[in-house]
C-alpha cells in the first residue's frame, strides 16, 4: 500500500492528505487510533451509498457508526439538508468525542464539514473525496458551508478536517461528466500557481481522458499541493487564497443563474475560467495568446462555455450577490501568466458592463473552434453592414475585439468614491472606464438580438432601424423588424428600463 502523506501545516489544526490506492485499512487504523472511544457519524450521499455503502460499514466493522445518506446534488445544498444532519449526530448521541466522516463528492463534504463545525460548537471531521472534483479542491482548507437562493455557498465557517483520504480507485466509479468537471479545478490549479501542471494539460489537450493510474495520482498531488501550499499562507481567505476563486464570480453566477443542480460545479467553473480570462484581457492584465492557449483547452475537453438560455441580466445580478464583493466592487483574480494571478479590486458595474462583449466574444470562438475552421475561411454574406459567415445553411457573426461594443450600464460608484477607496487601500486609483457611444459602431441584426436579449428594446430597434436606413433590402433586417412588428413599443421600453435598473441595483426580475 505505502501510501504518500502531505502534511498542511496550521500549527494546532494541521493534518495530514493521505495518497494510495486501496487505503482503506490506513482509514480504519487511524480512526481507532485517534477516536478509540467516540462514535463515527458517517455522511454521503444515495449514490456514493449505492456503490460503496457495504464498503463503508465493512471498513467501519468493530467502530461504533451509523451512516446517513442524504439525496445527492447541488440543488440540495441548503440549510434544510443540514439540519438533517444535525437531527442524524443529535439521534446517533454524537458528542464532542465523536467523529464525522464526510464520504463522497464536494456536495457532502461542504455539508458534513459545516454540520460539524456547528453541531455542539464544533466536533471532529475527517473527509474522504470520491470525485476528483472534491479531490483536488473542497476536501482540503476546511471551507464548509451550503447555499442560499440568493447566491452559492453564502453561508458557510472555516473547519479544517482532522485528515483527509485521496484514493484514485474511486475515479473508477465516476461518469465522463462527473470526471470532467473535476478538471475544471485542476485546470483552474495550473493557471493560478502551477506553470508544469499547466503545460502537461496543454500537451495532453482533449486526450486528458487517457489518464493512466499514475498520471491521474500526479495530477492530483500536483493540484492539492498547489492548493495546501496556499491555504498554509492564508488559512481564512485574506489576501492570497483569493487567488483560488479564479473563475468562480462568474462561475458561481452561471451556476446559480441556472438553477443549482444543472450545471455542475466544474461545469461553471470551466464557464468562469474563460469568461473572466476574456475579462482580463479586456482590463490588459491577460495575454491573448493565454486567453486562445485556455479556450482552446477547454474546448478540447469537452466543456461548454456558454449557456445561452441565461440571460445576462440573471448572471448581472447573481455577481451582485457574490460574497467577495466589497461594497461595489469585487476582488477578482486574474491571470497574468501560467502560474501566476493578480487580485485585482474590479468596479461591479465595469464587469457586469463588459458581460455582453465577453458572451459574444465566447460565442464567436466557440463557433470557431466547433467547425474548426478559420474565421478568414468562411464565406463570406454580402452585407454592407455587417460582417457575416455562412457556413452550409447557419449564419454566425464573427467580429474581432476592437469592433465588439458592450452596452452601457449605469454606474455604480462615483469616480470620486472610487478614487477615495484606492487612497485608502495605498494603490493608485483605477482608471475611469471608456465612455461608450448610445450607438454601436458595429450594427447588426446578432447585435440588435443581443440587446433585445438584455431588455435593451429601444436600442434594438435603432440598430435595425440604422441598418435599413443604410441598406433598405436588407432580409435579415426586415425579417427581425417583421417578428417584432405587434410587440407594444412602450412595453418595451419600460421593460428595458427596469432591466437597466435590476442590473445597477442588482435585482433579478426573472
Amino acid at each position: 500500500m505505502n501510501p504518500e502523506t502531505m502534511t498542511v501545516a496550521l500549527g494546532d489544526r494541521s493534518y495530514d492528505i493521505f495518497f494510495g490506492r486501496e487505503i482503506y485499512s490506513l482509514f480504519q487504523e487511524w480512526i481507532c487510533r485517534f477516536y478509540p472511544g467516540g462514535t463515527v457519524h458517517v455522511v454521503t450521499d444515495r449514490n456514493v451509498a449505492s456503490i460503496y455503502g457495504d464498503d463503508i460499514r465493512r471498513w467501519l466493522a468493530g467502530i461504533p457508526h451509523d451512516v446517513l445518506a442524504l439525496p445527492p446534488g447541488e440543488e440540495h445544498k441548503n440549510f434544510d439538508t443540514v439540519k438533517e444532519i444535525y437531527g442524524f449526530l443529535a439521534r446517533g448521541d454524537a458528542g464532542r468525542d465523536s467523529l464525522v466522516v464526510a464520504f463522497g463528492g464536494g456536495v457532502v463534504g461542504d455539508l458534513a464539514g459545516f454540520a460539524a463545525a456547528t453541531f455542539l460548537r464544533g466536533i471532529s471531521c475527517i473527509q474522504v473525496p470520491t470525485t476528483l472534483l472534491s479531490q483536488v479542491d473542497s476536501s482540503v482548507g476546511g471551507k464548509t458551508g451550503f447555499n442560499l437562493p440568493e447566491g452559492k455557498n453564502l453561508v458557510g465557517a472555516f473547519h479544517q478536517p482532522r485528515a483527509v483520504f485521496i484514493d484514485d480507485a474511486f475515479l473508477r466509479t465516476l461518469d465522463d461528466r462527473n470526471l470532467r468537471a473535476g478538471m475544471a479545478e485542476v485546470v483552474k490549479c495550473a493557471l493560478a500557481g502551477d506553470p508544469g501542471l499547466w503545460n502537461r494539460l496543454l500537451s495532453a489537450g482533449g486526450k486528458w481522458g487517457a489518464f493512466d493510474g499514475e498520471e491521474w495520482r500526479w495530477v492530483v498531488r500536483r493540484a492539492v499541493a498547489f492548493k495546501a501550499s496556499v491555504v498554509e499562507r492564508d488559512e481564512k481567505e485574506t489576501s492570497l487564497r483569493r487567488i483560488l476563486n479564479l473563475g468562480h464570480t462568474i462561475g458561481h453566477a452561471m451556476e446559480k443563474s441556472c438553477g443549482y443542480g444543472r450545471l455542475l460545479h466544474g461545469e461553471a467553473v470551466a464557464m468562469g475560467l474563460a469568461w473572466e480570462a476574456i475579462l482580463g484581457m479586456k482590463l490588459g492584465v491577460t495575454d491573448g495568446e493565454l486567453v486562445d492557449d485556455l479556450v482552446s483547452l477547454l474546448i478540447d475537453m469537452g466543456f461548454p462555455l456558454d449557456d445561452p438560455g441565461v440571460a445576462l441580466t440573471s448572471i448581472a445580478a447573481s455577481i451582485g450577490m457574490d460574497k467577495k464583493r466589497m461594497v461595489s466592487d469585487v476582488d477578482l483574480p486574474l491571470v497574468a501568466a501560467p502560474g501566476r494571478c493578480e487580485l485585482r479590486r474590479v468596479p461591479l458595474a465595469e464587469i457586469r458592463r463588459e458581460l455582453p462583449g465577453i458572451r459574444a466574444e465566447i460565442r464567436e470562438r466557440s463557433i470557431a473552434r466547433d467547425l474548426n475552421i478559420p474565421a478568414g475561411d468562411a464565406i463570406q454574406e454580402e452585407s454592407p453592414v455587417s460582417n457575416l459567415v455562412r457556413v452550409g445553411d447557419e449564419v454566425y457573426e464573427i467580429r474581432s475585439v476592437e469592433e465588439k461594443t458592450a452596452p452601457a450600464a449605469p454606474e455604480e460608484a462615483e469616480p470620486e468614491i472610487a478614487e477615495e477607496q484606492a487612497a485608502a487601500a495605498g494603490s493608485e486609483p483605477s482608471p475611469a472606464p471608456p465612455e461608450i457611444p448610445d450607438a454601436p459602431a458595429v450594427r447588426t441584426v446578432t447585435l440588435a438580438d443581443l440587446y433585445w436579449s438584455q431588455g435593451e428594446h429601444s436600442t434594438a430597434r435603432r440598430i435595425v432601424g440604422e441598418i435599413l436606413r443604410d441598406d433598405p433590402e436588407n432580409l435579415r433586417a426586415q425579417a427581425w423588424l417583421a417578428v417584432r412588428a405587434g410587440d407594444d413599443l412602450e412595453e418595451a421600453d419600460l421593460l428595458g428600463f427596469l432591466e437597466t435598473m435590476a442590473k445597477e441595483y442588482g435585482y433579478d426580475l426573472s
